[in-house]
């Protein structure tokens, strides 16, 4: 993709293909910041504070959920659990309508809270943060309270520093969907200046695009694509103790 979008449009049909272009076209970048609707730096500026903002909310609800679930023992948390898993069999597709009914009511169309709120609960996020927790020993847990270590302290200090790992990989799952998301900003948001990345990705079909050829387009899907890449090699470390820890985690 990269390679294309520093390519002449007629070096994309010449046969045979070039592995590298002789006369790279760096000006294809420059032209991808041309959309417009919104401009793609205004839509990188709003999918990184809405996504950023509910990945946080979602980290921070699913380790406390997974830790209560996992240390704390009390009459239906099996149930409770049971609940949480069977929510991963049913399609996503199918709330949309209640919840922009709910989004409507409460007056959050156009507003980014119509996609942080919604999209800081997971139960596949919840699964996999207690199927982390459960591993941590409970002899750590059991010591920081005899040391008079308050109940939120125990989640604070010791469970979800110990959880970095898992944080990692949900944090990034979550983020990655969500950068990706189109249907969601459809729903929620018409207002020009408040779209995200996707949709602005779509205004490469508009008429009054100045991005035009294919080039062009790759090039947009380059820088695009960038800021998730970044995210995935800083995380990387932990993301492979995360995965490692979920596969040996007890059921």
């Amino acid at each position: 993709m990269f390679i294309s979008s520093i390519k002449d449009q007629t070096e994309l049909f010449t046969r045979p293909l070039k592995w590298w272009p002789s006369n790279p076209h760096w000006e294809n970048f420059i032209s991808a910041w041309d959309l417009p609707q919104p401009p793609l730096l205004r839509a990188l500026l709003n999918s990184a504070l809405v996504y950023s903002s509910s990945t946080l909310l979602l980290l921070l609800a699913s380790s406390f959920t997974g830790y209560v679930l996992a240390k704390y023992e009390f009459k239906g948390r099996h149930g409770i659990f049971l609940w949480i898993v069977s929510q991963m069999m049913i399609p996503g597709f199918t709330g949309l309508i209640p919840t922009f009914m709910i989004m409507k009511w409460l007056g959050w169309i156009n507003t980014y809270w119509a996609l942080i709120i919604p999209g800081a609960f997971s139960s596949y996020s919840i699964f996999l943060m207690r199927q982390y927790i459960i591993t941590i020993p409970d002899d750590i847990i059991d010591a920081a309270r005899l040391s008079g270590c308050s109940e939120f302290g125990l989640f604070w200090r010791i469970v979800l520093p110990l959880s970095k790992p898992a944080l990692a990989a949900v944090g990034l799952i979550n983020f990655v969907w969500g950068w990706n998301d189109l249907i969601g900003p459809m729903w929620y948001i018409q207002y020009t200046p408040m779209k995200t990345v996707q949709q602005s990705l779509g205004s490469l079909f508009d008429i009054r695009s100045t991005v035009t050829s294919l080039p062009g387009v790759a090039a947009c899907l380059t820088i695009v694509t960038v800021p998730l890449i970044v995210l995935t090699i800083i995380t990387q470390k932990y993301l492979i103790q995360g995965w490692t820890g979920l596969t040996y985690a007890k059921r």
